[in-house]
């Protein structure tokens, strides 16, 4: 059992800070885990896998498994055998440039198998469009929260998401609601009627969603058994076909009324996942934030212009590309080794040390992309005195990471807490829960869909054949009280973007821009929708090295352009294509009179009614659907009645008396 430790107990360990120490002893510790990362080549295109506990292993021969990246465990080809204790690498010349790969390393220590786990790209392109995702809102910030809610739409937009949008009734509480059953089925309608190749692959909760729970009597995450029970339990609205029932009954009659599951009650019976999840998902909820002289509002609005910051690479929000860990208990410090040397390589991975509290150390050593607090319960005061200088953090001790209730002493609703405060954090993870792996961020994946990777793992498919150890055992893997806190669509490596992005006429519409000031940029993509909600197509087949470029469609519909400076980021992963945030412009100003600030559409998000008011003069207004295709016609000297309409996302091409249109997108709640 983990005991309680304050945030005062500061260090269990000492060490010099420094890059990481591989006293990693193979008679104990090291009996678990290989330390590897890879590097490539490109001409011939090869991957070197690196074996980083070579020079302490001397007697354990290695063996290597391939599989295409994000395949199942029967994927595994076995590539590499016996190879010698002392090798410091092994290469892989049988791949192929733009490709991507996931290797497992392991070593037979005598009485069980010791593993590593690393993906390995070259030149993978992740510059494409990404897909769609849903975003869950609470409809109680529809007004207050309208302006972050906007933004935050076009930095997904932007980033390559298609963004379908979800309004829901706020939680009343923190107990399970019947809103679940309705939120769940608008959120499975959604999915499936997404195209059978383009259905949505993260899930985003904004504000306090109603909290679905599930569990029995299965082992307590950090083995105190007034934690068992009906804990909150997000995988349901990510889980599309999974089957959860009802009809169990756990009450031993000594804990929260919350965790007691009875038949009918809407707490799930469930303590694993059922199946395989459809969507990573991340929640981002402030209610009940104890201690707090900001309002729930406030904390919404400092993380989303956060968010932003860290996206557009603003000033102070450069995050590096270094990660550290604290040495601590044996499964966090495996996910350190197993992820942190993957993501960042072998030389940008530091170790706490010193008597200094951890949020200081982390101040004054970093930025990092992750920090793991391996062995202490982080305490929200010690961030408000030092801040939290690390995109991503994870710590592994007793009760802190429980977040479906309020705040109180027991550290419940810390992990929220932390996650609202002006920091650089934008992630965090409970890793007493096992959820203690995420190499696939070392080649530009999302911190979600890496998460939900492990998330997956469970004793029928094995994804990642981990020895099992205390807290990292089959009782704890594919939890349904798995839960990752902040935006789930986070990249790790940040790219700064191109400025000044313009669209003129010239033979066709001229894109222009400057240039990117971020290191080893290899060239621009440029995109168009003729929608500014996207998706967005790119143009361009291979970055473009000029600042400029021509889309030779002269026809006069309005279209928008982004622009992304595309960097060759070299990680612990090998190398990818890096694309930043696109710039948007838009050619409507330059085919038209008609300007889009000329024309004011509220309320929006609506319910009931729209009013559309202009000081042009407006002739005919039509409503489309996210599909293009024309539902109505209104006369725009008449309210616009939208009760009839399902919930989502609709447009607006409003007309002047000159024949000119502007497009307004409308949300219908």
């Amino acid at each position: 059992m983990k005991a309680k430790i304050t945030f005062l107990t500061c260090l269990l360990i000492s060490q010099i800070y420094g890059q990481i120490n591989f006293n990693y002893n193979f008679n104990t510790t090291g009996q678990r885990v290989c330390l590897v990362s890879a590097s490539v080549t490109e001409n011939p295109a090869s991957v070197i896998i690196n074996l980083h506990d070579s020079a302490q292993n001397t007697s354990q021969n290695y063996s290597i498994k391939r599989r295409p990246i994000n395949s199942q465990n029967m994927d595994w080809v076995t590539v590499a055998s016996n190879i010698p204790a002392t090798t410091t690498s092994w290469t892989d010349t049988n791949v192929t440039l733009g490709s991507a790969y996931e290797y497992q390393i392991s070593r037979n220590t005598g009485t069980q198998t010791a593993t590593g786990y690393v993906t390995a790209c070259i030149r993978y392109d992740q510059t494409d469009y990404k897909g769609r995702m849903i975003l869950v809102i609470d409809n109680s910030f529809i007004t207050s929260l309208a302006t972050e809610i906007a933004q935050l739409k076009k930095d997904l937009t932007y980033e390559g998401w298609f963004v379908e949008e979800l309004y829901v009734n706020r939680a009343t509480t923190w107990e399970t609601e019947p809103e679940i059953i309705t939120i769940k089925n608008q959120i499975t309608t959604i999915y499936n009627n997404a195209p059978t190749n383009d259905k949505p692959k993260h899930l985003f909760l904004l504000g306090h969603i109603p909290v679905p729970r599930s569990g029995q009597g299965a082992f307590a995450p950090d083995g105190h058994d007034e934690n068992k029970g009906a804990r909150g339990a997000d995988c349901y609205y990510a889980d599309i076909d999974g089957v959860f029932t009802d009809v169990a009954t756990y009450n031993p009659g000594t804990i929260d009324s919350k965790a007691i599951n009875l038949p009918g009650d809407l707490k799930w019976d469930q303590d694993f996942i059922p199946s395989e999840l459809e969507m990573a998902f991340g929640r981002v909820d402030f209610a009940d934030i104890g201690g707090s002289s900001q309002t729930e509002l406030q904390l919404l609005q400092s993380y989303l212009n956060r968010l932003h910051n860290y996206r557009m690479v603003a000033s102070g929000h450069d995050m590096g590309n270094k990660t550290a860990f604290n040495f601590g208990y044996d499964n966090s410090n495996d996910g350190s080794y197993r992820s942190l040397i993957p993501l960042s390589g072998v030389n940008n991975v530091y170790q706490y040390s010193g008597t200094t509290i951890f949020p200081l150390w982390v101040n004054q050593t970093g930025p990092y992309q992750v920090f793991m607090q391996n062995v202490e319960i982080p305490h929200p005061v010690a961030w408000d005195d030092n801040g939290m200088n690390a995109t991503i953090f994870s710590s592994d001790q007793s009760y802190w990471g429980y977040w479906d209730d309020a705040q109180n002493s027991w550290g419940v609703g810390h992990i929220r807490n932390l996650l609202s405060k002006p920091t650089k954090c934008l992630g965090i993870l409970y890793t007493t829960s096992a959820v203690n792996l995420f190499h696939q961020t070392g080649m530009g994946e999302t911190m979600g869909w890496s998460i939900k990777r492990i998330m997956d793992h469970n004793q029928t498919n094995n994804l990642y054949q981990k020895p099992e150890q205390d807290y990292d055992t089959w009782e704890f893997w594919g939890r349904t009280h798995l839960q990752y806190h902040g935006d789930p669509t986070l990249r790790l490596n940040q790219v700064i973007p191109p400025t000044n992005v313009q669209v003129g006429l010239n033979n066709g519409h001229l894109i222009t821009w400057n240039a990117s000031t971020d290191s080893n940029i290899i060239g621009y993509h440029v995109y168009r929708s003729y929608s500014e909600n996207g998706p967005f197509v790119r143009l361009t087949s291979a970055p473009i090295t000029d600042l400029s470029f021509t889309d030779g469609d002269l026809t006069t519909v309005i279209r928008y352009y982004l622009v992304k400076a595309i960097k060759l980021e070299t990680t612990g992963s090998g190398n990818y294509l890096n694309p930043s945030i696109g710039i948007m412009a838009t050619n409507a100003l330059s085919i038209t009179g008609f300007s889009e600030n000329s024309v004011q559409v509220y309320p929006n998000p609506a319910q009931n009614e729209i009013t559309v008011a202009s000081n042009e003069t407006l002739i005919s207004i039509e409503l489309y659907d996210v599909k293009g295709q024309k539902i109505a016609t209104f006369n725009p000297n008449n309210t616009i009645n939208v009760s009839n309409l399902s919930q989502g996302i609709y447009f607006l091409r409003i007309y002047n008396n000159e024949g000119f249109w502007v497009v307004k997108k409308i949300v219908k709640y």
